[in-house]
């Protein structure tokens, strides 16, 4: 991929971050090493140092990359870089799960729920298999704009890389072929048909249709007022010839979506000038910005010398549409739901799936994909489950699921939780991350135990028991020894929130701690038997009404 493409640096300094780079000028010639490279473009100095006089520089090892103009990065892909007139050529060689984080970066920052995060992984890997090669005849695969997908330079984050984890390998396929999985920031209520947007484009799973979940969200209004002479400076910048003198702006086609398809420019000399819709659109953003003409889904009002733009949506309306599909993951809906209503007629290929088997002890049966090797954690599950019945006084009276992931990947997948989460419980179930990786920990017999008070206290609870509650009563047999809080606890009221409705890692961390606090307080105060009699019999009228009040929190935080 082409990094830097938009604007090639005239010079880039190229600096280890760990031991040395190592370099050389062709594919055979002999390797070199340094700590630090300076490249200029051949329009001014060549190379400097001992890295000095060459055209084309293949580079490997960890480092970052400083342009004398443009955002620096910090990787450690194999690189070419060729110091041609006109500025740098910089293209690295990625892996294509690497190269999906850093597009996520970019392409999804207002997402907020996982399965909308998850269903982008999917087109955005979708589309880099589906389009490899847009630029075989420039030497790389892709760009990094929109031309192809925009890739972002910052750091990956926890949250995008244990997304593109657990889709791992996942594309969309129609027919056998990679789909054309294009997507789009809001399509103002209805989706547009690829040929509405490209004419070679018509693929049977890009249709135009209606997107209920686009415009629940209010399908992004927006208004753009453009003086003429703005519109006719810009046209002209993209090698457009305008007429001399034009007065007005009119749509003279629009499309099945409803979109401007093409616009004429009236009452100039010659008195009539065609265009299609999107090249307007392409030479005002270019030069005035990205958020004057957003999409193609819009009416036009004359003013005098004024032309005022008053539309729906963002890009170009087809396929994905990312607010929609935000909003159903909001409501609900599976990143496979996601993708079907965006995608229709696709499928899901690729991707990794657990082979189960089944192994039973006493009171527990163990489904695994190797059973053999993880058939140690039945007999510390039989071991704990009586120790902990005998804490809290009840025994439970069904036998338990152990469900071991063979890989991260899979255990996120299937249960849709941070990797950070070492397990997680439903119904009779305890689905728990890979035994080799809870051993790394060293937290393999306390999360067992953890979910083991997950079943005993949930065996017990009313409907109407709090989160804060229960969780704060598993935190208080599984592990007893409160830690003192470095920050001032939660409300319970703040840490239900929490619970119910996610957060981040740190705060999530925050709540659990401030649950066993403040459980730990109300078994001080009035006695195990007391507050275990809640679970089933519900809190106190007092706590009901105010969860602000409970010993040990802040009220109003």
């Amino acid at each position: 991929m082409r990094i830097y493409s938009a604007h090639p640096p005239a010079s880039m300094s190229v600096i280890a971050t760990e031991r040395e780079l190592h370099w050389k000028t062709c594919a055979t010639c002999k390797e070199k090493t340094e700590r630090k490279m300076s490249l200029k473009s051949q329009q001014s100095d060549a190379a400097t140092g001992e890295a000095g006089g060459h055209g084309e520089y293949f580079i490997t090892g960890s480092y970052e990359l400083r342009p004398e103009n443009g955002p620096s990065f910090a990787a450690h892909f194999p690189l070419r870089i060729e110091t041609r007139a006109g500025g740098l050529v910089v293209v690295a060689t990625m892996p294509l799960e690497e190269y999906v984080q850093h597009v996520l970066m970019a392409e999804s920052g207002d997402f907020q729920n996982a399965e909308s995060l998850k269903a982008m992984a999917v087109a955005a890997r979708s589309y880099a298999k589906r389009f490899r090669g847009q630029h075989a005849k420039e030497g790389f695969d892709f760009c990094d704009t929109t031309h192809c997908q925009v890739f972002d330079w910052k750091k990956v984050n926890e949250r995008v890389r244990l997304t593109v984890e657990a889709t791992a390998g996942e594309f969309l396929s129609y027919h056998g072929l990679a789909a054309a999985a294009y997507y789009h920031q809001n399509c103002g209520g209805t989706v547009a048909a690829a040929k509405e947007e490209w004419a070679g484009v018509s693929e049977p799973y890009l249709l135009t249709h209606a997107d209920p979940y686009c415009l629940a969200t209010g399908g992004l209004k927006w208004e753009a007022v453009l003086a003429h002479e703005q519109i006719d400076r810009a046209l002209r910048t993209s090698g457009l010839q305008p007429p001399e003198a034009w007065k007005a702006i009119e749509i003279s086609s629009q499309s099945a979506s409803g979109r401007a398809h093409t616009v004429n420019l009236v009452g100039g000399n010659p008195p009539s000038f065609s265009l299609s819709a999107s090249s307007l659109r392409f030479a005002v953003d270019r030069a005035l910005g990205w958020k004057n003409i957003r999409s193609d889904l819009y009416e036009i009002r004359n003013a005098g010398p004024e032309v005022i733009f008053s539309g729906r949506g963002s890009g170009h309306g087809v396929g994905l549409c990312q607010a929609g599909a935000e909003e159903m993951a909001r409501e609900g809906k599976s990143y496979r739901e996601i993708l079907s209503f965006y995608y229709p007629g696709t499928e899901i290929t690729g991707g990794q799936r657990e082979a189960w088997q089944k192994r039973s002890g006493e009171r527990f049966d163990l489904i695994s994909g190797n059973p053999e090797g993880d058939a140690e954690i039945l007999r510390t599950a039989e071991r704990i489950l009586p120790e902990a019945e005998q804490a809290i006084g009840w025994k439970l009276a069904f036998r338990v699921k152990l469900q071991v992931f063979r890989s991260m990947e899979s255990y996120r997948d299937t249960t849709g939780v941070a990797g950070w989460v070492a397990a997680s419980t439903r119904g009779q179930t305890i689905r728990l991350q890979p035994l080799a990786e809870l051993r790394r920990r060293s937290i393999e017999e306390s999360t067992l135990r953890h979910e083991l008070y997950h079943l005993l206290v949930e065996a017990r609870a009313s409907k109407d028991a709090p989160l804060w509650f229960r969780e704060g009563l598993v935190l208080y047999f599984s592990n007893p020894s409160v830690v003192e809080a470095r920050t001032e606890p939660l409300s319970a009221g703040r840490v239900e929130g929490i619970l119910k409705h996610g957060g981040s890692r740190e705060d999530t961390e925050r709540a659990y701690a401030s649950a066993q606090r403040i459980v730990t307080d109300l078994m001080q105060r009035y006695g195990k038997s007391t507050v275990l009699g809640w679970l089933s019999a519900g809190l106190p009228a007092e706590f009901r009404r105010s969860v602000h009040d409970l010993p040990g929190t802040t009220p109003h935080q």
